[in-house]
């Protein structure tokens, strides 16, 4: 019986030893180039969509290596190249990307160091607004217009929630050009020394998200005052 337990014993021993060689046969094949080497990836991934734009911005923590950082997009057939020059703190990389289609895109961003080490990938999504978006947007709607004592008043209907405010425009009684500015969460707007037959003009604002960096405008619509 303990003849057999040795022999067991030894058998289990000789199972491990082999697989623990296994493991080292396959980690080096992974490894024969070397250690793989990683640079600090990409933190903080910020954008801000504008028309047939769109700004990316990321932090530089703590790997001092890095020299340069590079987006992809297009499915990796469009790309950017950024320089960058560490100081001893956190740094900030910022960059506008033009001319660009308005659509949905996927940004990967890699940073590398002078030897071609790179990073893991870091992706976000993010939407550039053009012509179609514009083209969707509308004035706010007037409820009613209504006159007195040679003051327009002005009743507005609920604002969406891109909107940012209208601008009016109109000639007063003595032939003067006023300006108007209405917030989106006003519900009344007075207009003086106005009179009935006159007319005024007015457009929309929008923002398409808090972080846009171009605002959309409407047509100019022009409004009689009755």
């Amino acid at each position: 019986m303990y003849r057999y337990l040795k022999y067991l014993l030894l058998l289990i021993v000789a199972a491990c030893c082999y697989a623990c060689s296994k493991m080292e046969d396959s980690y080096n094949e992974f490894t024969k180039n070397g250690e793989i080497v990683y640079t600090g990836r990409a933190d903080s991934l910020k954008l801000q969509p504008g028309r047939n734009r769109i700004g990316l911005s990321w932090l530089l923590l703590s790997d001092p290596r890095i020299t340069r950082c590079k987006i992809f997009w297009n499915d990796g057939t469009d790309s950017v190249t950024i320089p960058v020059q560490r100081t001893e703190g956190v740094d900030t990389v910022r960059i506008m990307l033009t001319n660009m289609a308005e659509k949905t895109y996927t940004f990967d961003i890699y940073t590398y160091d002078d030897l071609g080490h790179s990073s893991v990938k870091v992706d976000t999504i993010g939407i550039v607004y053009g012509d179609h978006y514009a083209g969707s947007l509308f004035n706010r709607p007037l409820k009613t217009i209504a006159f007195s004592a040679d003051t327009a008043r002005l009743d507005w209907s609920g604002a969406s929630a891109q909107c940012v405010g209208s601008q009016i425009r109109y000639a007063d009684t003595g032939g003067v050009m006023r300006s108007a500015w209405v917030a989106s969460a006003e519900k009344q707007t007075k207009l003086p020394a106005l009179k009935k037959g006159l007319s005024f003009e007015y457009r929309t604002l929008y923002l398409p998200v808090k972080a846009a960096i171009d605002t959309f405008y409407t047509a100019w619509e022009s409004k009689l005052v009755p």
